[in-house]
């Protein structure tokens, strides 16, 4: 473990889940339910405990709407490993030979990212739209692509990883506000993503596989003891 194993997995699948969503339009309409005005949704990578802290703050940072991103576990996902052995695949199913090393990937190891994500408008029809953006695609799933990091893969291979959406949402309304408080509408969600972390790969080392160059011949006529 003294090896550097640090790829960007993490900040890579991250980065792609958060392009996945942000880009969600609020309309405004007038008592006719025509559009009079559209207002970009701000997304953040932060917990829902800073966002609001930073709108009751008089430099007002952050404008309504807004969603927080926050990774808030990772787990080992047992049901996706397929080699616990330490060593090499190919993804292609070639022979593992001394001079094809280039072509075989370290085995990763399959990791689930919980992420919540926050909501938090000033209109209830605004919170309907962001739901509206993403509910009816995430049935139950999208599928997110992102690349074996440059530094495993001497080439550009492509990853898919599943975003499972956990299926509700928890919506929460302000009950007592004072004189200066903004009315505000929050709702909380959860994603799971199905995330891979790669090892260290030595460079010239080639897979923990070996070839023996034996013929056996069956024969009769032997008794064990």
């Amino acid at each position: 473990m003294k090896n550097p194993t640090y790829h960007w997995e993490i900040k890579d699948i991250i980065t792609q889940f958060v392009s996945a969503f942000n880009d969600t339009i609020v309309n405004r309409y007038d008592k006719s339910k025509n559009i009079v005005d559209k207002i970009n949704v701000s997304y953040m990578y932060a917990p829902k405990e800073r966002v609001l802290h930073d709108l009751v703050n008089k430099s007002q940072h952050i404008k309504l709407p807004a969603v927080s991103i926050s990774i808030t576990s990772v787990s080992r996902d047992e049901s996706r490993v397929f080699n616990k052995i330490f060593g090499e695949y190919s993804p292609d199913g070639t022979s593992t030979t001394q001079s094809s090393v280039t072509n075989f990937t370290p085995s990763p190891v399959p990791v689930n990212i919980d992420v919540s994500m926050s909501m938090i408008t000033r209109y209830q029809t605004d919170m309907d739209q962001i739901l509206s953006n993403f509910i009816p695609y995430s049935n139950p799933y999208i599928i997110i692509s992102w690349p074996v990091p440059s530094a495993i893969s001497g080439e550009l291979r492509e990853i898919r990883s599943e975003v499972l959406w956990s299926g509700d949402v928890s919506l929460s309304y302000p009950t007592e506000l004072n004189a200066t408080d903004r009315y505000r509408v929050t709702a909380d969600t959860s994603f799971t993503i199905k995330g891979w972390l790669f090892p260290y790969k030595k460079q010239g080392d080639g897979p923990n596989i070996f070839y023996v160059e034996t013929n056996f011949t069956p024969m009769t006529g032997f008794e064990y003891i």
